[in-house]
């Protein structure tokens, strides 16, 4: 078969869309060949700065082009489940910023879509490809710390508010801390537990801060007036084994830090600490600490595109199973109802699909058309990690 390049249309025109567009001209055998946002000025100046061939006038028209393979799509949270529907309906595999969707029966429908069409679908999770996590995750894969019991999850920021439209806005966005930085802390958690069995949550979403006559964000001006989505969230997460998550996420908290976000995993036979990368346990009676150097490699927001693309082409299963997804998205959305009831909630029903006695599954994709092996641009040389590096909001 004749070699071709894998085609990429981008829904969305955004701040994270660079990002994107940054990660997917890197990979050699990858195009970016279409682009669209319903600011015609964003698209434009997007397909100008990146080389992209074709701007289109409207989502529905980027869809139904033939010579598209995958749909990446960063738009605000609301329009997620519409379009990755849309694209696979169309026959394209779809990689869609975080959340995936704001609520279990939209992923399910992401899920069933996937399935009817046999294509891939994908959370863009990128805290999972940062060098942190992967070093945490190797050791923990190769040194068990025993039966993990309980953990801890924070991202919290101290007046780190995003003062767009797309952010403060519950019509947008669906929420807001819990939805923008608690979903990739507690996704990255349960990577880490490898644990995605959750039963229960209980919680608080809170605006306490972001309305004050002395609200201030580093990151712009807060419309204090017409603000309604959350500064501060914090949960308590049951699983099917009887481990339990602790949850903390704001955007505006009164801590000492300007930003903190930190898991700690505690083992019947070690604690783990991340981003430091720590390991802590005993032996002889005596305290054994330990800490895992590692190398700087590709950065995190390009490295989950490279994955997704790598699934496609090599038609195996997407690194960020959208079935983990649903479970993120489950407790996510348990909070919000735990705070609106003042009870814990079940989730035993909430990440079911309607269809009784039945769960979804996602059948493998078609085969991307032609013959196609991804090459990679090199990245820039490795150098020794001795400190560690914030991750990406």
């Amino acid at each position: 078969m004749k070699e071709r390049k894998l085609r990429i249309g981008m829904i969305g025109a955004g701040g994270i869309s660079g990002t994107h567009c940054q990660g997917w001209t890197k990979l050699d055998d990858c195009e970016l060949v279409a682009i669209t946002d319903i600011n015609p000025s964003a698209s434009a100046h997007r397909a100008q700065e990146f080389s992209i061939p074709s701007v289109e006038a409207s989502a529905e028209k980027l869809i139904a082009r033939k010579d598209i393979d995958a749909v990446d799509i960063v738009v605000p949270n609301h329009y997620h489940r519409t379009y990755a529907i849309a694209a696979m309906n169309s026959g394209k595999h779809v990689l869609c910023e975080k959340p995936l969707a704001l609520t279990c029966k939209d992923v399910l429908a992401m899920i069933a879509a996937g399935e009817k069409n046999r294509v891939k679908l994908m959370a863009a999770q990128h805290m999972r490809y940062q060098d942190d996590t992967l070093a945490m995750k190797d050791y923990i894969t190769n040194n068990p710390p025993g039966d993990i019991y309980y953990a801890r999850a924070w991202y919290n920021r101290r007046r780190q508010l995003p003062c767009r439209a797309g952010f403060m806005y519950m019509k947008n966005s669906g929420g807001g801390c819990c939805i923008d930085v608690g979903v990739h802390i507690l996704d990255t958690a349960m990577y880490l537990m490898d644990n995605f069995e959750p039963v229960s949550v209980s919680g608080i979403s809170l605006l306490k801060l972001a309305r004050r006559s002395d609200a201030w964000s580093e990151w712009g001006t807060i419309d204090k007036q017409n603000i309604d989505v959350e500064d501060f969230a914090a949960g308590m997460v049951r699983f099917a084994n009887g481990a339990a998550l602790s949850l903390e996420c704001s955007f505006m908290l009164n801590q000492k830090s300007r930003a903190t976000h930190k898991i700690d995993l505690f083992g019947t036979e070690a604690g783990i600490s991340w981003p430091k990368c720590e390991i802590y346990s005993s032996m002889n009676n005596r305290f054994v600490d330990t800490r895992i150097e590692y190398l700087t490699g590709y950065p995190a927001h390009h490295a989950v595109i490279r994955a997704f693309a790598e699934a496609v082409m090599g038609n195996t299963d997407v690194p960020v199973p959208p079935h983990q997804s649903l479970k993120v998205i489950a407790i996510l959305e348990g909070l919000y109802k735990s705070q609106k009831t003042g009870k814990e909630v079940s989730l035993a029903k909430r990440d079911k699909p309607v269809r009784k006695g039945k769960h979804i599954t996602v059948s493998p994709a078609r085969p991307a058309a032609g013959n196609i092996a991804l090459r990679v641009s090199p990245p820039r040389a490795r150098q020794d990690r001795t400190r560690n590096r914030p991750s990406a909001g």
